[in-house]
């Protein structure tokens, strides 16, 4: 988890990180998934989606910087999968931020 954690701004793939680990594809994620309860790339999109609540709280990044600082390919990526983790975009997340 560590080396996954190091690596959560940029774009790794969950083999490389089998590979790192000196395990296969397929004993990587069931490992993983049995000790984390979820799927290694499930693992990574939660953190990722931690990570720019953060960025989204204590900084004025725009959302396209917040995308590619929590390693997201893009925007539309970012505000896809943020939506779907938190019921809402990071545009409106944050607007809540401050009329509370």
């Amino acid at each position: 988890m560590r080396t996954m954690r190091r690596k959560i701004s940029s774009a790794i793939s969950i083999s490389e990180v089998a590979s790192l680990c000196r395990l296969s594809l397929c004993y990587f994620v069931r490992a993983f998934t049995n000790t984390v309860g979820i799927a290694p790339y499930a693992w990574f999109v939660q953190q990722r989606i931690v990570r720019a609540k953060r960025l989204l709280a204590d900084t004025t990044l725009p959302l396209a910087q917040v995308a590619l600082e929590c390693g997201f390919s893009d925007q539309a990526h970012f505000t896809k999968a943020f939506s779907k983790a938190a019921g809402i975009t990071p545009a409106k997340w944050r607007r809540q931020l401050y009329t509370c």
